[in-house]
């Protein structure tokens, strides 16, 4: 039975893909393109390779057993996620990208280049060190996160969260600088840098996030609507330095330039895919199994309150509660389910079952496809542009985390202080964006009224705009 219904799921999954593809609005910076490429790979290619090669790490880490009901529950539920998530995106966000550069564009680039560098230089130097201390904590095992012995919650003791996550700032500068200068070779060693070293300190995920953001803005730079040779063979080696970085948390980069005293532990000889990092389908099964058949309850989205108490350090607020400031479940109640990453419909399973999966996963599919309507098809500006690649590039880890409060501290750190701080620079040296440049030349244009002017297309109202602005140096 379970068999047929992976099989059934595999020939949806094709049907879904087929269709999308063939809309309009299909590309590779739709966000529906990106949670097709996540379902396919977790809940279609993964539950066959388990099925194949009989997956027991998760089951005996989290000590627990699903059933075979248990597991076509996911099976199911994790369709009507992808149904969901797509339906919505498609319906919100319809409209087909337009590769249109002007002079303004180009001149709203080059202009913002010397904010850019002042942003980075005050940023990158916090960053470094955050990203350096984690080093040297790691190398010498004195970190300062532990498990709350209730919740199994890693929380700071004496550290302070804000400069920890300080160090995610670079993946974005590191990214915008490849952009900004037209992704030639010395523009992209930022990039190369830090890749190297959050690789050395352990951290998989804003390297991932790092590379996926270079290629959706080298794919929108070269006018492409999917990934060609050269993103595809990027993204191997991201998978590569992934699972290179998985067998040892950084320790071999580590050993190269400090003495790495951390200790070493025995790992499971895995099978390929079967480690925790790719495991949503497992993780997914354990919430199906404790919530709510051993729970008796869920959560009613009250996980989400975290949003508002996460800003306050622990260091001000010494009762701060571990985790959501109102708990109806604990999952470690029913096995030790530590490091699980919910993913997008577990998460809505978690809050409200079924009804919880469509909610979540609509909700996630709205804000991605308010924000490719708003941000890429309603405004022509370099900093919509990238505000909403660098947000799409956070879906490659969100939707793996499933909640809420994941995205949000991600936006933050990934887009509202580099993006935040570049744009206020901008903004005191009074450069103007390249659509306040646009409609100062519209102005400067004859009469609107006249039926010259009235006969003209879209088209030719650009060029005549366009013709206004001074040849480029």
């Amino acid at each position: 039975m379970y068999d047929l219904l992976l099989l059934a799921s595999t020939l949806f999954y094709i049907a879904v893909v087929f269709i999308y593809v063939h809309r309009p609005a299909a590309s590779v910076f739709h966000p529906a393109s990106l949670y097709l490429l996540f379902h396919g790979f977790i809940f279609v290619l993964r539950p066959i390779a388990a099925r194949l090669m009989d997956f027991e790490f998760v089951y005996a880490t989290y000590q627990f057993q699903p059933s075979l009901s248990d597991k076509m529950t996911v099976i199911l539920a994790a369709n009507l996620g992808m149904v969901t998530f797509v339906a919505t995106a498609m319906s919100v966000a319809r409209q087909p990208v337009v590769f249109e550069r002007d002079e303004f564009d180009e001149i709203s680039r080059r202009s913002l280049r010397k904010p850019f560098i002042a942003a980075a230089l005050i940023l990158a130097p916090v960053g470094l060190y955050s990203i350096f201390d984690y080093w040297m904590n790691s190398a010498t095992d004195t970190g300062t996160m532990v498990f709350d012995t209730e919740t199994n919650i890693r929380i700071n003791t004496t550290g302070n969260g804000y400069f920890f996550e300080m160090q995610l700032v670079l993946a974005s500068l590191s990214v915008v600088t490849a952009w900004l200068y037209r992704f030639r070779w010395w523009s992209l060693l930022p990039f190369a840098f830090f890749v190297f070293v959050k690789a050395g300190s352990g951290g998989r995920g804003a390297f991932v996030y790092a590379s996926f953001a270079l290629m959706l803005l080298w794919l929108w730079e070269n006018r492409r609507k999917w990934p060609e040779w050269r993103t595809i063979a990027m993204g191997a080696g991201v998978l590569v330095l992934f699972n290179f970085v998985v067998a040892d948390r950084g320790k071999a980069i580590r050993s190269i330039f400090v003495a790495d005293q951390a200790r070493t532990y025995e790992r499971a000889a895995l099978k390929p895919l079967e480690h925790m990092d790719f495991a949503n389908m497992e993780y997914f099964e354990y919430l199906v199994y404790a919530v709510p058949q051993r729970s008796g309850t869920y959560d009613y989205f009250l996980s989400n309150l975290q949003i508002f108490t996460e800003w306050i350090p622990r260091a001000l607020w010494s009762g701060k509660p571990v985790g959501a400031p109102i708990k109806t479940i604990n999952l470690f109640d029913y096995g030790s389910p530590l490091g699980m990453t919910t993913s997008l419909p577990g998460m809505g399973w978690y809050e409200l079952g079924w009804i919880g999966v469509v909610i979540q996963c609509a909700v996630f599919a709205a804000i991605f496809g308010y924000a490719y309507r708003w941000l890429l098809i309603g405004k022509r500006s370099t900093f919509a542009l990238l505000i909403y690649m660098l947000f799409l590039a956070t879906a490659v880890i969100g939707f793996r985390d499933g909640s809420l409060l994941s995205t949000v501290k991600m936006s933050l750190f990934y887009l509202l202080i580099p993006l935040g701080l570049w744009w206020g620079i901008a903004r005191m040296l009074k450069i103007p964006g390249a659509m306040e440049m646009r409609g100062d030349a519209l102005r400067r244009m004859p009469d609107t009224a006249t039926p010259e002017r009235a006969a003209m297309t879209p088209a030719e109202r650009r060029k005549a705009i366009a013709s206004l602005v001074p040849a480029s140096r």
